[in-house]
C-alpha cells in the first residue's frame, strides 16, 4: 500500500455542509477554483466543474508521484500513529493507469458523501454552527443575557464549542434551482453509493426530491443509501423511497438511554427516537435495509457505554451482524470539553475496569484500555475541566432542564471536585 495514495480523488465527492465541495469529510480544506483564491460550491458549481479543476489535477499529480497532499495530512496523522485512517488506496494501479499525465481522469467517482445543510432540530452538546443552525440560534440566545459569557465561548473556539460561520446562519445551497437540478441529475446518472447527512436531513423537502428525481428517471433501484439521523423525525415518503432502492442503512445517532441521550441531543425525547427505530425497523422486513447504532462517545456518556451496547443487542434480538450494526466507537474530539481525556484520570482507570467486562470485540478492548492513559498533564485537565462545567453549567441553566450533567453523572462530578482540589 502506498503511504501518499488514496483513491478518493478518483471515486469519491463530497460536499460540506455550507455547500463547498472537497475531498472528503477528514480534510478542512476547500477545492478552490482555477483563481486558487474562490472555492468550489455546490450553489454555484457542478460536481463536473471542480472534477477536473487544476487542483483535483494537481492532487491526484502528486498522489500519483508519492507527494503528500496537504488536504491529507489528517490520515497521514493516523497512519503514523498506527492508527487506521480513511485513506483507501484499493484500485490504485488501474486509475494511475487510466488518468492523464496531467492529472485529468475522465470517469465520474461513483461514491459521495452529500452533507446536505446544517439545519438541524437539536442543539446537541458537541455540535457548533456547522451541523446545526439551532445550536447557534441558543448561542446567540444566551448572548442577549450574558454578552460576556458569549466573548468567552469565542474566545475558547473548539475548546467549549467548534464555532463557524455565523451563528444561526441556515446553510442552504440546494436553493438555486439550476445546480440543485444539477447535483440531482449528477447522482441520478453516477452515483452508485450515496451517505447523506446534516444537519438533519429528514428535515429537508429537497431531500425527499432527490428521490423523486431519481425514481422519475429510472435510477432508485441501482442505489445504495446511508441515511445519518437522529431519530426525532420520519416521514412516511420514506416508506415508498426505501424498499426501492438496491439497499440502505440508517445510521442512528443515539448517544446514550433515555434521559441521558435527551441530555446530551436536546431537546430529543426518547419516546419519539424509540418510535422512529421502530419505523425503520418495519421497513427492513420488507426490504433490503438495515440500522447501525452510530453514537458519538464523549465524556458525557462513556459511562454508559456498555449499557448502551447491551440495549441495543436487545433491541435487535441477539447479535449483531450486517443488518443491525454498530459503529467503529467514534470518540469527540473537539469540542475538547467532550472529549474523555479530560476527565480524572482515576475515574477514567476505575471506569475502565467497569467496562471491560463487557465482551464486545477487540476494538472496544483497545479503546477502553486507552482510557488508562494519561494523555493530558494535570494542570491542561484542570483548566478544561473548568470550562466544562461553566460552559454546560450556564446552558443547563439556560435551558431549565430539571436533571443537570451533575445529576445525570454523578461520580464524574465529585471526581471533578476532587481533581481540581490537586496542586
Amino acid at each position: 500500500m502506498s503511504n501518499v495514495f488514496c483513491n478518493f480523488p478518483w471515486v469519491h465527492n463530497y460536499v460540506h455542509p455550507n455547500g463547498k465541495f472537497r475531498l472528503c469529510c477528514t480534510t478542512s480544506q476547500d477545492i478552490v477554483t482555477n483563481d486558487k483564491y474562490h472555492s468550489f460550491h455546490a450553489g454555484k458549481h457542478s460536481v463536473e466543474d471542480y472534477w477536473n479543476s487544476n487542483r483535483m489535477k494537481e492532487i491526484r499529480k502528486n498522489m500519483m508521484k508519492g507527494v503528500k497532499v496537504k488536504d491529507c495530512i489528517k490520515c497521514y496523522q493516523q497512519d503514523e500513529a498506527g492508527v487506521d485512517s480513511l485513506r483507501n488506496s484499493s484500485g490504485m494501479k488501474d486509475l494511475i493507469a487510466q488518468t492523464s499525465e496531467d492529472g485529468t481522469f475522465k470517469k465520474p467517482g461513483k461514491i459521495m458523501q452529500l452533507q446536505m445543510t446544517n439545519i438541524c432540530n437539536l442543539k446537541c452538546k458537541m455540535c457548533s454552527q456547522m451541523y446545526s443552525h439551532m445550536n447557534g440560534l441558543e448561542l446567540l440566545e444566551m448572548g442577549k443575557v450574558s454578552p460576556e459569557w458569549l466573548l468567552w465561548v469565542k474566545e475558547q473556539g473548539a475548546n467549549v464549542n467548534n464555532w463557524t460561520n455565523e451563528l444561526g446562519e441556515k446553510q442552504e445551497w440546494y436553493k438555486n434551482e439550476e445546480y440543485k437540478l444539477k447535483m440531482f441529475k449528477h447522482i441520478s446518472q453516477n452515483i452508485e453509493y450515496l451517505n447523506v447527512v446534516g444537519g438533519e436531513p429528514t428535515l429537508v423537502p429537497e431531500f425527499y426530491e432527490m428521490f423523486e428525481y431519481c425514481e422519475k428517471e429510472g435510477t432508485l433501484g441501482n442505489k445504495s443509501i446511508t441515511l445519518v439521523t437522529n431519530l426525532t423525525n420520519t416521514n412516511p415518503k420514506l416508506v415508498n423511497f426505501l424498499p426501492k432502492l438496491k439497499k440502505w442503512k440508517i445510521w442512528a445517532s443515539i448517544d446514550g438511554i433515555g434521559e441521558r441521550t435527551e441530555y446530551i441531543r436536546y431537546p430529543s425525547k426518547w419516546k419519539k427516537v424509540l418510535e422512529s427505530l421502530d419505523f425503520y425497523k418495519d421497513l427492513t422486513n420488507s426490504s433490503n435495509g438495515g440500522i447501525t447504532l452510530s453514537p458519538a462517545i464523549q465524556l458525557l456518556n462513556i459511562d454508559q457505554l456498555d449499557d448502551i451496547i447491551k440495549w441495543w443487542k436487545s433491541y435487535v434480538g441477539g447479535e449483531l451482524d450486517e443488518k443491525w450494526g454498530f459503529t467503529w466507537l467514534a470518540t469527540v474530539w473537539y469540542p475538547l470539553i467532550c472529549n474523555p481525556n479530560i476527565a480524572p484520570q482515576q475515574w477514567r482507570e476505575k471506569l475502565a475496569d467497569r467496562l471491560l467486562n463487557t465482551k464486545f470485540d477487540n476494538f472496544y478492548s483497545n479503546f477502553v484500555n486507552a482510557l488508562k492513559k494519561e494523555e493530558l498533564p494535570l494542570h491542561k485537565r484542570q483548566d478544561l475541566q473548568r470550562s466544562f462545567m461553566r460552559y454546560n453549567d450556564a446552558q443547563d441553566k439556560f435551558r431549565g432542564i430539571t436533571k443537570t450533567w451533575r445529576d445525570l453523572c454523578p461520580e464524574l462530578a465529585t471526581a471533578i471536585a476532587e481533581e481540581q482540589k490537586k496542586v
